[in-house]
C-alpha cells in the first residue's frame, strides 16, 4: 500500500497545469453552481433535470461521433430541452411521467446506438458517464469560469425578480415583473449549467456540485438569500474538500465530492436539529 503523500508533495501536484486547472474549474463551480441546485429545489424541477442531463449526455455523444467539442454540442441540447421544459413548466409543475421520460429514456437509448455504431472509443464513453476533471482543457476552464461568473452577476443584477418568480409566478406577472422572461432565463441558466457540470464530474454525477451543497444549505438557512450563500460556501468545502480526499486516498475526484457532500449533509442536519 503507497504512503500517503506529504503536505509538500501535495502542494507540488497543485501547482501542475492538470491539478491547478482542476482546482479552479471546482472552485467556480463550488461558488455557483448549487444556486442552480437551490433553484431545482425551489422549483421542484427535480424530474426535469434527468431529462436535460440525458439529453445533453445525448449531445455529447452526437458530438464525439462527428467529431465536434462535447461540450458545446452537450450545451446546445441542454439549452434546446430546457426551452422545452420551461415552456411544459410554466402553468405547473413538470412529472417525471409523460414527455420528459420519453425525453430521458430516447435520448440514452440514442446516445448507445451512438457508442455502438459509431465505435467511440470506451474511455471517451466513460468520461461523459462518470467525468474526467484531470483531463481538462485550458479552454474548458476559462467556460466554465465564465458561466459560473455569469450565473452570478445573473443572481446579482436580478435578484429582486428572482426572488418574486420562485415564491410566486402568477404573482410575479401580477406586479408587473416578466415573470416569463425570468422564469425562461431561470430555466435556461440550470440546463446550460447542468451541461457544464457534466464536464465536470460526469452525467451520472451532476448533483454532487448542483444538488449537495443546496441540500445541505436547506438545513441550515431559511432565507432565499441564506439558501444562495450558504449553498456557495458548502460547494466550496464539499467541491475542494473531495478534491484534497482524491489526492490523499488515491481516489476518482467526482465519487470523493459525492463522500464529502454527503459528510456535510449529515452534519448541518444533525447541527440543525440540536438547534431547534
Amino acid at each position: 500500500m503507497p504512503d500517503s503523500p506529504s503536505l509538500a508533495s501535495l502542494i507540488s501536484l497543485v501547482t501542475l497545469p492538470v491539478f491547478s486547472r482542476a482546482l479552479i474549474a471546482l472552485a467556480a463551480a463550488g461558488a455557483a453552481f448549487p444556486a442552480l441546485g437551490t433553484f431545482i429545489l425551489n422549483l421542484e424541477l427535480i424530474p426535469a433535470r434527468f431529462a436535460v442531463m440525458h439529453a445533453a449526455l445525448l449531445g455529447a455523444a452526437l458530438a464525439l461521433l462527428i467529431h465536434a467539442d462535447p461540450l458545446f454540442v452537450s450545451m446546445a441540447a441542454a439549452a434546446l430541452t430546457g426551452i422545452g421544459v420551461a415552456l411544459v413548466s410554466w402553468k405547473g409543475k413538470v412529472s417525471a411521467g409523460g414527455s420528459l421520460g420519453l425525453v430521458m429514456t430516447l435520448s440514452l437509448g440514442l446516445a448507445f446506438i451512438i457508442f455502438y455504431k459509431g465505435n467511440i472509443h470506451a474511455i471517451e464513453a466513460f468520461n461523459l458517464f462518470w467525468g474526467n476533471i484531470l483531463a481538462l482543457q485550458p479552454q474548458d476552464v476559462k467556460l466554465i469560469v465564465i458561466a459560473c461568473a455569469l450565473i452570478l452577476i445573473f443572481l446579482t443584477l436580478a435578484w429582486k425578480e428572482i426572488k418574486i418568480v420562485l415564491y410566486d409566478r402568477e404573482l410575479a406577472s401580477l406586479s408587473g415583473v416578466p415573470a416569463k422572461i425570468i422564469y425562461t432565463a431561470i430555466i435556461l441558466t440550470i440546463c446550460l449549467g447542468i451541461a457544464l457540470a457534466m464536464r465536470v464530474t460526469g452525467a451520472l454525477l451532476v448533483d454532487a456540485v448542483t444538488l449537495l451543497p443546496a441540500l445541505a444549505a436547506r438545513h441550515s438557512a431559511k432565507t432565499l438569500a441564506g439558501l444562495i450563500i450558504r449553498g456557495s460556501i458548502f460547494g466550496l468545502l464539499m467541491n475542494l474538500g473531495g478534491f484534497t480526499l482524491s489526492l490523499l486516498l488515491d481516489l476518482p475526484v467526482s465519487p470523493s465530492i459525492i463522500v464529502c457532500g454527503a459528510a456535510v449533509i449529515l452534519l448541518t442536519k444533525c447541527f440543525s436539529r440540536k438547534k431547534s
